[in-house]
């Protein structure tokens, strides 16, 4: 078993999240131990929005009382934490094939595989991702009327991605991973719940394979409690990058600011600003469950201006 330090890797995400699968999977590649704590797939979400002031989305890593959230700046994290084998990514092409995966392809893998399995979902589910997309609703028939064209859209972009492997290989980075490859992984990989049929393409149903082989590292599990309590007893380290006071958006250090994602998920999260640059930002937020803690937020796709008085 794990022991649990103020310097272990604890995830907090639900097994059937596409963007955990993404760094499970890095995790495992880099073959690390952590610790895993299971969110409810739905709010309320009391344990992870105490700890990260109101962020809902998952996967999200915690470190002592440092809080990383979105699967972008956890892979950097994860990078520093562990850089051989590598993940970055060596080549500009994996990067942008990582942005359009999250800008595009995600959203169309996700549209599809709902729409084969709205039977199996509950009410109070579809009403919650209705609220997170900012929709009004989400109906089963709507849900279902969306599948055909995200199946042709499917269909018709994984073959640029099966003639993008032919040309790369055996990885979309090259000759080994990098994060273009964990982002298309983790939205194919949800596709497979819709059943999604991957044989036309031979070329990415083996490089799909040589991803699911990399495992998950050493898991095992710790209880959303335990977490907290890490958190309340650690103290947030110091920041590893230069910060940029006054911000072009207008806000400087020691502010207190609101930082909303731009896409998927609209709650807010206040609290001091203590670090911000073109690539991160951090804040220090403080409650009685958790203490002092930093959550940080990559600066692309997050948006930062004062909190309102």
């Amino acid at each position: 078993m794990t022991e649990t330090t103020t310097s272990s890797l604890i995830l907090h995400h639900y097994n059937e999240s596409p963007y955990a699968e993404k760094i499970r999977t890095l995790l495992g590649y880099k073959g690390l131990a952590w610790q895993s704590v299971i969110t409810p797939k739905m709010m309320p979400k009391p344990d992870l929005t105490a700890l990260t002031g109101g962020y809902r989305k998952v996967p999200v890593l915690q470190i002592g009382a440092d809080v990383y959230c979105d699967t972008r700046l956890i892979a950097q994290v994860l990078e520093q934490r562990q850089p051989t084998p590598s993940a970055a990514s060596g080549q500009t092409w994996s990067e942008v094939v990582a942005h359009w995966v999250d800008v595009n392809l995600f959203g169309k893998a996700v549209a599809y595989t709902f729409s084969q399995i709205v039977d199996f979902l509950d009410d109070a589910f579809l009403a919650d991702r209705a609220a997170m997309s900012g929709a009004t609703g989400l109906s089963r028939e709507m849900v279902k009327l969306s599948g055909p064209l995200a199946r042709q859209t499917l269909a018709t972009e994984l073959s640029w991605v099966e003639q993008g492997l032919l040309g790369s290989g055996p990885f979309v980075n090259g000759s080994q991973p990098g994060h273009g490859d964990f982002t298309l992984y983790c939205a194919l990989w949800f596709a497979r719940f819709g059943q999604f049929d991957f044989k036309p393409y031979p070329a990415t149903l083996a490089w799909m394979k040589q991803m699911k082989a990399m495992g998950h590292g050493e898991r095992t599990e710790l209880s959303a409690e335990a977490a907290l309590d890490i958190a309340r007893h650690a103290t947030p380290q110091a920041l590893d990058y230069e910060s940029v006071s006054p911000d072009p958006a207008g806000v400087a250090i020691g502010q207190r600011v609101s930082v909303q994602p731009e896409l998927l998920g609209k709650e807010s999260v206040e609290g001091e600003l203590v670090g911000i640059n073109a690539h991160r930002l951090t804040l220090r937020l403080n409650s009685e469950r958790c203490g002092t803690v930093h959550v940080h937020f990559p600066r692309v796709g997050y948006r930062v201006r004062a909190a309102r008085a």
